[in-house]
């Protein structure tokens, strides 16, 4: 990513997502993690189609 300047959370506005990255020794870029914007939705989708039930 060109705008990547130190460790940090990013919105790849691109990709639709929000991106962990790290800034590393000699400006070495290396994506961490990241999570979809309706990756929320996702959840509950899956949530209410899983076949295990709740603890508690």
């Amino acid at each position: 990513m060109h705008y990547v300047y130190k460790t940090d959370i990013y919105q790849n506005s691109a990709k639709k997502r929000w991106e962990y990255w790290y800034v590393g020794p000699n400006e070495l870029r290396i994506l961490v993690s990241w999570l979809s914007w309706n990756a929320f939705k996702e959840y509950e989708t899956w949530e209410k189609n899983c076949l295990v039930e709740k603890a508690g």
